[in-house]
């Protein structure tokens, strides 16, 4: 049997698609990524190699997530670094 699959978009900004393995990152669109059903978030950014991941702020839907959240199909995932300012 074979696992079922879910499709979620992730875009990521202040240059986090420059640190991490995707290969043709479109920065207007983000990506169209296929995981495993249940995959969490941090299984996801892991597996993209992504670093830092703890430092980072996640949203989906206009609310922030924590990487341990469960990702859904069509979910679109959006990751910023910290940023600073004054």
């Amino acid at each position: 049997m074979q696992s079922e699959r879910i499709t979620i978009n992730l875009k990521l900004f202040s240059g986090l698609h420059r640190e991490v393995d995707l290969k043709d990152y479109d920065t207007q669109n983000g990506a169209v990524l296929e995981v495993k059903k249940g995959t969490r978030l941090r299984a996801l950014l892991k597996s993209i190699g992504m670093k830092n991941r703890g430092a980072n702020s996640y949203y989906r839907g206009g609310g922030r997530i924590g990487l341990w959240r469960r990702l859904h199909d069509g979910d679109e995932i959006q990751c910023f670094k910290p940023t600073g300012g004054g």
